[in-house]
């Protein structure tokens, strides 16, 4: 019995460099498939942090300047209808405050802005002082 047909051996080679030469472009399609993905969630990183630095960061640094605030009225006043503070005692014993809490410092224009719309009772400026007030370290 005669052999089947002998594969010559160049044509065998060929075959191989054939199905190697596939084998590389497939794998260079998923790597270029890679990359476009990662480009574009990068893109789309680069936007979150974008938005977070134009809008979000902001919006935070007013909720801390509110905290800071809030604090110094939960921590430092006391609700008296009869007492009256200067407006800057009231803000220095606020950047004392924040010093010694470690809180950061707001200006004097900001905090009597935000100050003026605290409740519980809220304050009410007059003839520059605070009415409805009195420092926690100040006697009735």
């Amino acid at each position: 019995m005669a052999p089947a047909d002998p594969v010559n051996p160049t044509e065998k080679k060929i075959k191989n460099l054939e199905q190697n030469l596939n084998d590389l472009r497939q794998g260079l399609t998923l790597v270029a498939d890679y990359y476009r993905e990662l480009q574009r969630v990068s893109k789309k990183q680069d936007a979150a942090e974008a938005v977070d630095q134009i809008l979000a960061k902001p919006l935070l640094d007013d909720d801390i300047e509110f905290e800071g605030i809030w604090r110094f009225h939960e921590d430092i006043l006391i609700a008296d209808p009869g007492a009256h503070v200067p407006f800057p005692a009231m803000y220095d014993a606020f950047v004392q405050y924040c010093q010694e809490s470690g809180r950061s410092v707001v200006d004097q224009e900001a905090f009597e802005f935000v100050f003026l719309h605290i409740e519980s009772p809220a304050p009410v400026p007059d003839r520059g002082e605070w009415i409805g007030y009195r420092l926690r370290s100040e006697s009735p």
